[in-house]
């Protein structure tokens, strides 16, 4: 470290900035205290905050100062660790690792067990295991920021196993594009969008999730866009989830997922496009705790399931887990166009109370077939949806039926596919997509 400054001795002012990052570490911050870092200059190595407490009112801040953005390249570790800490902002900065490949193993923005944590307009790229990370703690907001080229996640939150202790997240207006996959882990998923679990009222709206997870390096089960697992009361709304994959033998990959031991949970108003995996994903896995009183309404699912399930929505319970299935949930007021075959897709879906009722099933390519698997379907709860196939129609053949739906209506469905997708209007675009079903006023 260089320790002069212009002949002067090198204190952390603005008039005697520090040379290297190195030099925070042997700084005592208080409440109120700026870490700014110079605009348009790349400082290499990373900070590791540990035990800092600011307060509400003066909290400790990491920003960009001056003209431009300031770059953190922290080649083969994490960026920026927030261990025990409260009060910490983390706004207008860029991290940059060496790459998911090429040497890193940590994470671009690290929350290790901290609370009131806020990180806004952040870019992190490069790195091992996510973009942006929370692991235990609390009270934590992540929003406009662009997290990519990652490997395990984009935006992950996590906390202790058999535990949803992670309390009061936020996570808005963040787009997660191209988190491939990480190649150290063969055991389990990794390359999702954005993934809460563990969490106790946990929001995730106006975000975008693209183009994540076509390098896990295995087979069996696979990432999703945004979704959330061992959590209760998340709410995801708003989002826009496309063109996610998986790996050539993976499952998986598809837009959105209420996972294993969901509780009080609701998905509404969001768009699943052009994924290889189903729009809308519903599952249990085997060890999950129970999965209950759930909602998913007002979505809309265009040519989803390409690779996996080949439907706008999959419903899965491991067998192991049967004991604690998919329990009192309503599916209602969707849209779901398919060009795959199928609307719904059942492997193992035990259930119980289990309801899609007043949803537009609509099937666009040979398929023929609503209700696609095992015997499992019929545990479920078919009440009064709409289902057209549009190849029964050209070929001029009875529409397929669904027995089990003994209120169904067969009826052809006008919808309107847009053309350009705004996140801020994503409920509005919804509405009128199939305007005669959603009501851009209701505000349940």
């Amino acid at each position: 470290m260089d320790s002069f400054s212009g002949g002067k001795v090198a204190n952390g002012s603005m008039e005697f900035p520090f040379k290297s990052l190195d030099a925070l570490e042997d700084v005592k911050f208080l409440p109120g205290d700026c870490i700014h870092l110079a605009g348009n200059q790349i400082l290499n190595g990373n900070i590791h905050l540990k035990g800092v407490k600011g307060t509400p009112d003066n909290p400790l801040i990491i920003t960009s100062y001056g003209a431009g953005i300031s770059q953190i390249y922290s080649a083969h570790t994490s960026a920026v660790v927030i261990d025990d800490c409260e009060n910490i902002h983390v706004k207008n900065v860029v991290v940059k690792g060496s790459g998911r490949k090429n040497g890193n193993t940590g994470t671009g923005i690290e929350v290790i067990n901290s609370r009131f944590i806020e990180i806004e307009e952040v870019e992190a790229y490069g790195f091992q295991v996510n973009g942006i990370g929370v692991n235990g703690g609390g009270d934590v907001r992540i929003t406009h920021s662009y997290v990519h080229d990652n490997g395990s996640n984009g935006i992950e939150v996590t906390g202790e196993w058999n535990t949803k202790s992670v309390r009061n997240i936020y996570i808005g207006y963040c787009v997660a594009e191209n988190n491939a996959g990480n190649p150290t882990v063969s055991d389990n998923h990794s390359g999702s969008g954005i993934l809460v679990g563990h969490a106790t009222c946990a929001m995730i709206e106006y975000c975008e999730a693209m183009n994540n997870g076509w390098d896990m390096p295995r087979s069996g089960n696979g990432p999703v866009g945004i979704w959330g697992y061992e959590s209760d009361r998340l709410t995801i709304q708003y989002c826009f989830s496309h063109n996610n994959k998986t790996s050539p033998t993976g499952l998986d990959g598809g837009g959105f997922d209420f996972d294993g031991g969901i509780t009080n949970s609701l998905m509404q108003y969001n768009l699943a496009m052009n994924n290889e995996g189903a729009g809308y994903g519903l599952f249990q896995f085997a060890g999950a705790t129970e999965w209950n009183n759930n909602i998913i309404r007002y979505n809309v699912s265009v040519n989803d399931g390409i690779k996996n399930s080949h439907a706008g929505i999959y419903v899965w319970c491991d067998p192991y887990n049967k004991e604690l299935p998919l329990c009192n949930t309503k599916v209602h007021d969707n849209l779901i166009i398919s060009n795959q075959g199928h609307s719904i897709s059942f492997n193992t879906g035990f259930s119980s109370g289990l309801e899609f009722s007043d949803n537009v099933f609509v099937l666009t390519n040979e398929g023929i077939k609503h209700l696609q698997g095992d015997e499992t379907k019929n545990m479920a709860i078919y009440k009064g949806n709409c289902y057209w196939s549009e190849a029964a129609e050209r070929q001029r053949i009875s529409q397929p039926r669904v027995s089990e739906d003994t209120k169904a209506r067969y009826e052809k469905t006008e919808y309107i596919l847009p053309e350009k997708i705004d996140i801020l209007r994503l409920k509005e675009i919804l509405s009128g997509m199939l305007p005669e079903r959603y009501d851009v006023t209701k505000t349940e």
